[in-house]
């Protein structure tokens, strides 16, 4: 007996089959062109407007290409015509690009050999790791409004932080901090505050040596080094705030992160240094790429987290960028990443767990 399909009165099964071809088809090649057209600017290194800003987006996009790719193949299930066959292998293929191009941010460093965080061999393999000291350091772009400072000090003792970088850091924010208790915790501290909103500090429980912070920038970015017992001259710090990229300030915002690669690249090979903050950049962008090139390496890539986002947070939207990070250089491994949110700022903080040796 031969089975009886199902149907609806009035339409033959072929035409609805074609039908549902046809709005898998199209549903895929509506998510595949944005995606698709991203993708061409990632790979392009767009760099004006509104190409950065777009770029944020590249990691969401995955989402539209895996989308786009079920759709076009559900197309060709359903009626294999030739173009819906070229859709399919277009979108499969973009998605497959795609992941390679976010890969690196998601499978943990450790899982490769010859890392840069693995101990460097002029240390020895006998080295005992009681030479390692770890050290834990979070910062927080505390946002124009501010953080309550007694939440903010107890989730740093929660973490056991060790050095704190605060951008954006406001005269109310440092007396309400003050008032908090903030030197029983880290009674160490270089400020560069003022009253117009464009501040900064790094707060330590080791002895800091002030630098020069980051000449000529939207926001001041402070600059200190850390005598952390066991290392070997001390670990650079740059509590960076690198303006925004907004429409009109992409200029300023690529002046800034290539100033950082060139101090980067200035300091002796033999230096540690922990860039932490707002860049507002990710590794999508090609600027912060070639920041990255100067020897830093991306903690939360480095653990597998490299996708988590840390802005907008706090907003009508969901979190879908990755701009607050902690680069570190070579000598110093990760062990461990983290974000936490606060009320307040639209910054996720980002904490990291560094181990150095002498």
């Amino acid at each position: 007996m031969q089975a009886v399909q199902p149907s609806v009165p009035g339409m033959r099964p072929s035409l609805l089959r074609r039908a549902g071809s046809w709005t898998c088809w199209s549903i895929a090649a509506v998510l595949w062109l944005p995606a698709a057209g991203l993708t061409i600017v990632r790979l392009a290194g767009g760099s004006g407007t509104p190409w950065v800003q777009l770029l944020s987006l590249f990691p969401a996009s995955l989402f539209a290409s895996l989308a786009a790719a079920a759709a076009a193949l559900a197309a060709v299930a359903l009626e294999l015509r030739g173009a819906r066959i070229v859709l399919a292998v277009l979108a499969t293929c973009l998605l497959l690009g795609q992941m390679s191009i976010v890969a690196p941010r998601i499978v943990p460093a450790s899982a490769a050999p010859g890392t840069l965080f693995e101990r460097p061999a002029h240390a020895g393999a006998a080295a005992s790791h009681a030479g390692v000291h770890p050290l834990t350091v979070m910062a927080l772009n505390v946002g124009s409004t501010g953080v309550d400072p007694t939440v903010l000090l107890g989730q740093a003792r929660a973490q056991d932080v060790d050095i704190l970088a605060l951008p954006e850091l406001a005269l109310e924010g440092l007396a309400g901090l003050e008032a908090a208790g903030i030197g029983v915790d880290f009674p160490y501290r270089v400020i560069d505050v003022d009253g117009a909103g464009t501040g900064n500090a790094i707060f330590s429980r080791y002895p800091l040596v002030p630098m020069p912070r980051v000449p000529g920038t939207s926001f001041y970015q402070t600059r200190a080094v850390a005598d952390v017992p066991g290392t070997a001259g001390g670990i650079r710090l740059t509590s960076v705030h690198v303006d925004s990229p907004r429409p009109g300030h992409t200029p300023s915002w690529r002046a800034e992160l290539d100033q950082l690669a060139g101090l980067q690249q200035g300091l002796p090979a033999d230096g540690s240094s922990v860039l932490l903050g707002d860049f507002n950049a990710g590794q999508d962008h090609a600027e912060f790429r070639k920041l990255l090139t100067t020897g830093l390496t991306d903690a939360a890539g480095t653990v597998g987290m490299g996708l988590v986002p840390t802005w907008p947070m706090n907003a009508p939207v969901p979190a879908f960028t990755a701009i607050d990070h902690i680069l570190v250089s070579r000598g110093i491994r990760v062990a461990g990443f983290s974000t936490v949110g606060f009320p307040g700022t639209d910054h996720a903080a980002v904490v990291g767990i560094l181990d150095t040796w002498p």
